[in-house]
């Protein structure tokens, strides 16, 4: 790291980040068996996935202008404190009905939380290093989803998951503290001239022909990733015949991907180069999964999953460095949390989808579809690119402080008043006789 990523209040960010996503992960799971346990009906698991995912869609907006239009940090703070109490009170509830309203409260807290996190980041590390700290915001995400459920499952087995919700609530309560630690404060625009309405974040998104097309290359990758999850299983088992061991390791090896391309390979992206990195990483990535699928080999579908996985790293880091670069600060936080719900709502689409094209063909052809189609997204993303003019390309700061260089140029100097920017600064004309005696101090 350099410079502001070496501060205090990036790694304390870090820090939330990764606890943040383990402890996501950690919930999810624990809960899961939870409610297998108590039920032994898999309509109630299901319903329990919907529960968390639900409100990341429904309060996507909502939570996109709290993060814009009150102290970010404070939003972040009072968000942790709020899913730590919920885990807390998760950890003690035994009725299906209670555990699915605290699951949908706990989702809509991470609404919230996480775009507070990714627009605080740009705040922390300066806009220039931006790229470069989603990376590593992005990194510790994955780190997170990897020991998330191995330590879920190893607390569940050997004391049980109440014990693991309860380390769950502890994970936000360092969050918590660590949030309050920040110094660094994002105020709402204090010239009261940002639009409070959450529609705001789609009509910056809509009035940005870059950003317009990394959404809709976001949302036919996430459509054909989450046919890839659903399908995964069922490719393990019966194409791979790997069984479970397999499922887990194929997971495992893309998650570990993740974490190599936002690490190593996204976070050294120049600010003009991430749209066409995110179209090239989705041909890469769709086409090592369409080859895993094809070969019905278990070295060669770990190989390639690897690899999708790089690819899969590499997009993530590329969008949000994106919305970061062609967006204002005061309208970061519903861009992200209409990238957050784009994701989500496209996810839970795809998910339905996806469990009608498995039954009536089988995992492995679904895997194949689902890699064929987020290669062809990324190669019409890379012709949408290429289509667009230099003028649409440049990055928006980058063109702001030519014009400023050119305008400053081009204007006449004040002999009074030589620097516009002190006002308090003038000159005393030439001709004027100085009063007062030079007295040495």
């Amino acid at each position: 790291m350099g410079g502001s990523l070496r501060g205090r209040d990036f790694r304390l960010l870090v820090l939330s980040t990764g606890l943040s996503s383990l402890g996501d992960e950690l919930a999810l799971i624990a809960l899961a068996i939870k409610v297998a346990d108590l039920t032994d009906s898999g309509w109630a698991v299901a319903a329990l996935l919907l529960a968390g995912l639900l409100p990341l869609v429904i309060f996507a907006p909502a939570a996109g202008v709290i993060v814009d239009n009150f102290e970010t940090r404070r939003s972040l703070v009072i968000a942790s404190a709020l899913q730590a109490g919920i885990a807390g009170w998760l950890a003690f509830t035994t009725g299906l009905p209670g555990i699915l309203m605290l699951a949908f409260l706990l989702g809509a807290c991470t609404a919230v939380a996480t775009p507070a996190i990714y627009t605080l980041a740009p705040v922390i590390v300066g806009e220039e290093h931006a790229t470069e700290g989603n990376a590593y915001l992005e990194t510790a995400r994955y780190v997170g989803m990897i020991g998330g459920p191995v330590l879920a499952g190893t607390i569940s087995a050997g004391a049980s998951s109440k014990v693991a919700l309860l380390v769950d609530a502890g994970t936000f309560v360092v969050i918590t503290l660590a949030a309050a630690a920040l110094t660094v404060r994002r105020q709402p625009d204090a010239e009261g001239e940002s639009d409070g309405e959450a529609r705001a974040g789609f009509s910056v998104v809509t009035r940005d022909r870059m950003l317009l097309v990394g959404f809709g290359l976001i949302a036919a990758i996430v459509l054909f990733a989450a046919m890839d999850n659903v399908a995964e299983v069922f490719f393990a088992r019966d194409t791979l015949d790997a069984g479970a061991w397999g499922y887990g390791l194929l997971a495992s090896v893309w998650l570990v991907g993740m974490a190599i391309g936002a690490s190593l390979i996204a976070r050294r992206l120049g600010k003009g180069r991430l749209l066409s990195a995110m179209a090239i990483a989705a041909v890469v990535g769709g086409a090592a999964v369409a080859i895993a699928g094809a070969s019905g080999v278990l070295a060669v579908a770990l190989v390639m999953f690897l690899v999708g996985g790089v690819a899969n790293g590499v997009i993530t880091v590329s969008m949000r460095s994106l919305i970061v670069h062609r967006t204002e600060d005061r309208y970061r936080g519903r861009v992200f949390a209409a990238y957050g719900g784009l994701m989500n709502g496209t996810q839970l689409i795809a998910i339905g989808a996806a469990g009608g094209l498995v039954a009536g063909l089988d995992g492995q052809t679904v895997l194949i579809i689902g890699g064929i189609g987020t290669a062809v997204a990324g190669i019409a993303g890379l012709l949408a690119y290429a289509a667009m003019p230099s003028s649409v390309k440049a990055m928006p700061g980058d063109e702001d402080q030519l014009d400023e260089v050119v305008e400053t140029e081009a204007e006449p100097i004040d002999a009074m008043h030589p620097f516009p920017d002190r006002p308090d600064v003038m000159r005393l004309p030439e001709s004027e006789p100085m009063t007062q005696p030079i007295v040495d101090r």
